[in-house]
């Protein structure tokens, strides 16, 4: 199978639909940086794959090469945004299309696969991995032989060489591996859990015999109580009687202690009684006497008011001052115009003088009788506040006192008839309820016996659990062992056959190595495979030297070019025999491009397709002129460019010439003259 045209629209950097067709040999596309060569590239492998190795996981502000698959520029939107790849080989051409929202569908998938695969011989993901070996890139022809480290290096030509049979061994050994790790992980989380618990056992044997108290101990707690109590209950039945009876004289304890609290303060509160009774008798007595007072004022009747008479008073004597001051007026009272001498006038106002002067005496001993009615009154509400107190702090003193008689009688404590006596009874309680407690330590102590016993037997259950589980251990751990066995043999087995193949890869390494002479010196380099299991790839030359530190940028592109094209040379399950070159020559000089034309030549002389992209024009036509063109529109060169718009395009492409052969023959072959 060989690459027939890549046909893309709104892809990456083309917003208008191009086509490139190449050449049944080679082709030759150039065109300055940034025309799209490497998206001809990107479409094959996004055609094949649906997605793009090169960027890898990269990540930009939470953006992925993904964003930028389909054309992203400014100006008018493209009319359509897909890529197709078309593969020819004798039995004709067979496309793929891939679209911004379809995919292409599974049966020309299939199909292509086993066009392009030996799908026997083909890594699990092979389109990846033929795209991976069949488009050498620019920025990976260091990046993907010398810069690799010598696990990475091996494992990249392993996958280029094709799975085999081993493949599938080495990984079912190595799920099988981890199985047994697993179940061995369990089996030894196990034998420390049934470890735990033996040990707890043990532990708590030691403590109950620890705990346990001699026959005549036990006796003598068990008699006194069966006194303290007056039970006859048996010994493992005396526990609750013992309990009844520590509660109940709790309860008393806490009430004698009450008791001898409020026993003084109660005796006062007595004493204090009698006094709020004496004065409440006599406050009483003071309520009925100012009562009486009262009654004898009312009886005396009501009397003007003391202010009324004073204003009588005032009125005639300012009466009798003007009747004064006035005189007769023509022999006639100017206050009535009666007919009056003199003498008679004068003896009228005297008379009102004194009558005004009655008046103010009677007031006066009126506003008397009124401010003793009112002090009368304040020593009624005197009294009857006084009683009242006296009334609530007999209620309060007598229900301090009530509720301690309640007190003593609850407590069967009314024999109790002083302090002192409460005071010896509650430490005789104290005494009993201490020595009570103490002897039920020693009576809880015979359900150890039954403890014991129970410990025992877990004891032996943990015994038994863990001899299972450690023989479980194992097992797991002889299993774990085996597998590890089975998945190094099936790794070394995998291994040995690969190095099989390899002793036939690594001499075209050198050959390549030799015709694309990277360094004048260091004419040859060697390529070594070590490790049982784990492999490893060397690179040297001369007395074993590190090409990777010793040579210069472009002599270290040049044997990545070798070390990659000797990797796609060997792929002895791909098909394809199209290898595209993405810039390869950059850092390298003009002498070494001679020798990748050389290279390229002899590979396409061996039936190989060439696609090469270069910047250069000059590079171009060189290639051009070196490469074997073997027949009519077999090799082609393509230039891409901007068109009008400024939109990349196809600028000009044409057909390589076929090379005049014999040109110096002037007859026929088979006649004896030859000409100059």
């Amino acid at each position: 199978m060989k690459l027939a045209y890549v046909d893309l629209c709104g892809f990456r950097g083309y917003r208008k639909r191009v086509r490139v067709d190449f050449a049944e040999d080679f082709t030759i596309v150039d065109g300055r940086n940034g025309v799209g060569k490497s998206t001809i590239f990107d479409a094959v492998e996004y055609a094949l794959t649906g997605h793009l190795s090169k960027y890898k996981d990269a990540k930009a502000d939470g953006e992925t090469v993904a964003n930028y698959i389909w054309w992203t520029g400014q100006g008018p939107a493209p009319i359509d945004r897909y890529v197709e790849a078309g593969f020819k080989d004798q039995d004709g051409v067979i496309s793929i299309r891939r679209s911004e929202f379809e995919s292409p569908d599974d049966s020309t998938l299939v199909k292509l696969v086993a066009k392009l695969c030996d799908l026997d011989l083909a890594p699990r993901d092979a389109l990846s991995q033929l795209c991976y070996t069949s488009i050498i890139r620019d920025e990976h022809i260091a990046g993907l032989s010398l810069d690799l480290k010598e696990t990475e290096r091996y494992a990249l030509l392993r996958d280029g060489l094709g799975a085999n049979d081993s493949d599938s061994w080495v990984s079912r050994g190595a799920q099988l591996l981890a199985a047994t790790k697993k179940r061995t992980q369990i089996a030894q989380l196990e034998v420390a859990a049934f470890n735990t618990d033996l040990a707890t056992s043990a532990r708590r044997i030691d403590e109950i015999r620890a705990s346990l108290l001699a026959d005549n101990v036990i006796t003598d707690a068990t008699t006194r109580l069966r006194i303290l109590t007056r039970s006859e209950a048996a010994s493992d039945q005396l526990v609750g009687p013992v309990r009844d009876w520590i509660a109940r004289t709790g309860e008393t304890i806490t009430s004698l202690r009450r008791m001898a609290y409020n026993w003084e303060e109660t005796e006062r509160k007595r004493q204090v009684l009698l006094e709020l009774v004496k004065n409440r008798e006599d406050a009483s007595a003071e309520v009925v006497a100012a009562s009486k007072a009262i009654d004898a004022l009312q009886k005396n009747g009501e009397a003007s008011l003391p202010t009324e008479l004073a204003r009588q008073a005032q009125d005639l004597i300012a009466l009798a001052n003007l009747g004064r001051s006035l005189g007769l007026q023509e022999g006639h009272c100017p206050l009535c115009h009666s007919e009056q001498d003199q003498d008679r006038y004068l003896r009228g106002i005297s008379t009102a003088e004194q009558i005004a002067r009655k008046l103010d005496l009677k007031a006066a001993q009126e506003a008397q009788n009124e401010e003793a009615a009112r002090a009368v009154q304040v020593r009624v509400t005197a009294a009857r506040q006084l009683l009242a107190s006296a009334e609530v702090a007999i209620a309060t003193t007598q229900g301090a006192i009530d509720e301690f008689d309640t007190l003593r009688r609850s407590s069967d404590s009314e024999d109790l008839q002083s302090l002192e006596q409460i005071n010896t009874r509650l430490g005789q309680l104290l005494q009993e309820l201490e020595s009570a407690q103490r002897d039920m330590r020693v009576l809880e102590t015979l359900r150890l016996n039954v403890e014991l016993e129970h410990a025992k037997q877990a004891e032996s259950r943990s015994m038994e659990r863990l001899a299972v589980a450690q023989e479980r251990a194992g097992r797991a751990r002889k299993a774990e062992s085996t597998a590890q066995a089975l998945h190094d043999a099936a790794r070394r087995a995998a291994g040995e056959t690969l190095d099989r193949r390899l002793d036939r890869v690594l001499p075209l390494m050198s050959e390549l190595y030799r015709r694309l002479r990277p360094h004048p010196v260091w004419r040859d380099i060697e390529y070594s495979v070590r490790g049982d299991v784990r492999k490893f790839m060397k690179l040297k030359v001369g007395d074993e030297l590190n090409p990777q530190f010793l040579f210069s940028s472009g002599q270290r592109r040049a044997t990545g070019l070798a070390f990659l094209l000797s990797v796609n040379l060997s792929l002895a399950w791909s098909r394809l025999r199209t290898v595209m070159l993405d810039d390869p020559v950059q850092h390298v000089d003009d002498f070494r491009t001679v020798h990748l034309a050389e290279l390229a030549a002899q590979l396409v002389a061996d039936g190989r397709q060439i696609i090469c992209a270069v910047e250069d024009a000059a590079l171009a036509e060189l290639l051009c002129r070196r490469l074997p063109v073997n027949g009519q529109e077999t090799a082609k060169r393509v230039t891409l460019g901007p068109d009008m718009d400024g939109d990349l395009t196809v600028s000009t492409e044409h057909w390589l010439p076929v090379l005049a052969r014999n040109s110096l023959i002037t007859e026929h072959p088979s006649s004896p003259a030859v000409g100059m």
